[in-house]
């Protein structure tokens, strides 16, 4: 009988530490959060996910696009698996999808604006507006 509880209580708890290993990895945090959890990251990589007329128009400080699955996959070969990555795209439809591709490969902090920049709006956060130009490729 003993034995018997143990190993439920064994299964039990890893089963608490799996499930808290890819709470850690790959997060899904509101504005608020997200914010909070950016200025206390150091050395953060912070990724815009929409397309490249949405990011000209507006965009996080310091963000970079990465329009793409394959755009982010060969970006993150260069990456260390501990660096801090933050997602956003306009209304959380891209981000999550982008944040699993990079959890899938293994990277540990990984985190994902829920709501998107609406949510980002609403709660007036700062936004870069500067317009960016397409560079022109000379041939």
């Amino acid at each position: 009988m003993r034995i018997q509880v143990l190993g439920y209580l064994l299964i039990w708890i890893f089963l608490l530490s799996a499930q808290g290993l890819q709470v850690d990895s790959c997060r899904n945090l509101d504005a608020e959060d997200f914010s909070i959890r950016m200025q206390s990251s150091d050395n953060l990589l912070l990724i815009d996910t929409r397309t490249f007329e949405e990011f000209a128009g507006e965009r996080m400080p310091g963000a970079i696009l990465v329009e793409s699955k394959s755009k982010l996959a060969e970006m993150a070969d260069s990456l260390d698996f501990d660096r801090p990555i933050f997602l956003y795209c306009e209304n959380d439809q891209r981000s999550p999808v982008a944040c699993q591709v990079l959890c899938d490969m293994g990277f540990r902090n990984v985190y994902n604006l829920k709501g998107g920049l609406i949510e980002w709006r609403l709660l007036s956060y700062k936004l870069d507006k500067e317009k960016i130009r397409k560079k022109r490729k000379v041939h």
